[in-house]
């Protein structure tokens, strides 16, 4: 749509829309830059609200495209949302239709909302009004197209800075996990993992960590379970360490690869107890009672894949949708009374369907900030003051639940930079197999906001002895660095020489 536009209406849509052409040099760059901002689903979201709130026949409009599976003929759609009328680059700049629109065709087309295209050849050649491909999916559906098994509204998306998209710091913590072990041991006590080595740990991780941060401890037990049940973990005599077969298949594997492995990793696992790890639920062992924690997961997965991919909804809105579609997710039978389960705080044991919302309205909050943020199945929004925290399916977890709908677009950030002074800094999209390797000769310095490593005698010794040469470690400097330091380069291959005359 955008590449059949003169410079002109691209820089409008631009400006009305909020994107940036910045760096454009050319109009296919611009056309590239243009596409890939209006076609975000956030972006999709709040124009459509904007036109919404600017006159209700726009939703109407947009219902008809809908309903016609994204396209009628311009005449018919002309009838009722009016013409849009057709002006060459000097009229567009002299007239500026877009500031005073004369119809709600004329409002959605210098939106973006719309395009206008041909059809036929001949006398069947007509012009036609449609949505793009590549919106629709972020679209709000009718109301009639509801799935009805989660029968929830969507929301006003919320403004950007409030926004918390779905990222990648679970994953470059499992990174940080490989490294740790690579080097360290994880000792293991009665009580479960030494706390001196788990503090030496979560030091490496992205997130400030604190001791008494619930949620974030539940986040590293996560981890540990996840990094276990993917095979990377043995246990030797009274400590943990790294299989190398599985790390390497992992390391292996592309971001997206890895991403989708952690979150299927957590969506079969037996072990792993949602409900018992909830931080104001404790799971009584009392009686003959017992959940499925894995007939759960697979039912708050399918519930909320019916949310509509781009949408926002309000986090109480959609526990409410659960509780009048599918109260009973997590307990087939209905039962209500014997499950023996305590709020931490009051020691108070939550029995019957009127502690719905302390059991499972605590268990999806949980869900919801916890594991379906953690692993990149939602954005979230932070509620402002009064309001409600808001969810939206992310660009990855709509495939993984079933949407057929594009994968968002992963730029690789492979920037790792060789200081003079022997320091190793690496972006956050650096690949986790290239962290991996700088692990293996550098000593870790810091995780945030960057990766920064330090080259030493003692590291550069350590990695021959594991069989690292530093010949190789040269030779990966110069492959990976933009521009790798010769003074560094130099002193690895001197250490290089004076390890070979050692050895003879």
């Amino acid at each position: 749509m955008l590449a059949g536009y003169p410079d002109i209406m691209l820089q409008v849509l631009a400006e009305l829309r909020g994107a940036m052409l910045d760096g454009a040099d050319t109009h296919e760059q611009m056309v590239e830059l243009l596409a890939a901002q209006l076609t975000d689903p956030t972006s999709v979201q709040m124009a459509h609200q904007e036109m919404l709130d600017y006159t209700p026949q726009a939703e109407d409009a947009i219902n008809l495209l809908l309903r016609e599976h994204g396209e009628v003929t311009e005449a018919q759609f002309s009838r009722e949302f009016g013409a849009i009328r057709q002006m060459g680059p000097a009229k567009l700049e002299r007239e500026s239709p877009w500031l005073y629109p004369e119809s709600i065709a004329e409002l959605l087309y210098y939106n973006g909302l719309i395009g206008r295209g041909f059809r036929g050849a001949g006398q069947n050649a007509h012009t036609v009004i449609y949505l793009p491909s590549d919106i629709t999916p972020w679209l709000p559906h009718l109301q009639s197209e509801l799935p009805v098994g989660l029968p929830a509204k969507p929301v006003a998306p919320p403004p950007a800075a409030r926004i918390l998209p779905a990222d990648d710091a679970f994953l470059l913590d499992a990174g940080a996990l490989l490294g740790f072990l690579y080097h360290e041991r994880i000792r293991l006590t009665p009580n479960g993992p030494h706390p001196e080595d788990i503090d030496r740990l979560v030091k490496r991780f992205q997130l400030p960590f604190g001791s008494g941060d619930t949620d974030l401890n539940l986040r590293l037990g996560l981890l540990l379970h996840l990094g276990n049940r993917l095979g990377w973990l043995r246990r030797d005599h009274d400590s943990v360490q790294l299989t190398q077969n599985p790390v390497a298949a992992f390391l292996d594997k592309t971001r997206a690869e890895q991403r989708r492995a952690l979150f299927e990793a957590w969506r079969s696992s037996v072990e792993w107890n949602d409900l018992c790890r909830t931080p104001e639920l404790e799971c009584v062992e009392a009686g003959l009672w017992h959940n499925d924690p894995l007939q759960t997961r697979e039912t708050i997965l399918r519930l909320v894949g019916h949310l509509q991919p781009g949408a926002w909804y309000a986090q109480s809105d959609v526990l409410r949708a659960i509780r009048d579609a599918e109260p009973d997710f997590q307990r087939p039978t209905g039962d209500y009374d014997t499950w023996y389960i305590r709020n931490t705080n009051t020691q108070e044991f939550l029995k019957g369907f009127e502690r719905w919302e302390a059991v499972e309205g605590a268990l999806l909050r949980f869900l919801i900030r916890g594991p379906l943020a953690w692993l990149c199945v939602l954005d979230l929004a932070e509620p402002a003051a009064g309001d409600d925290t808001l969810l939206s399916l992310s660009g990855w977890g709509a495939p993984w639940l079933g949407h057929d709908v594009p994968a968002p677009d992963e730029h690789a950030s492979n920037h790792i930079a060789v200081a003079e002074n022997f320091t190793v800094t690496l972006d956050p999209g650096v690949s986790l197999a290239d962290r991996f390797r700088v692990e293996r000769f550098a000593q870790w310095q810091q995780s945030y906001p960057v990766f920064v490593y330090q080259i030493t005698q003692r590291s550069l010794k350590r990695a021959t002895e594991r069989g690292l040469s530093g010949a190789r470690i040269a030779r990966f400097l110069r492959e990976r660095c933009r521009t790798p330091s010769p003074r560094v380069i130099a002193a690895i291959d001197r250490f290089e020489a004076t390890e070979q005359v050692r050895s003879v």
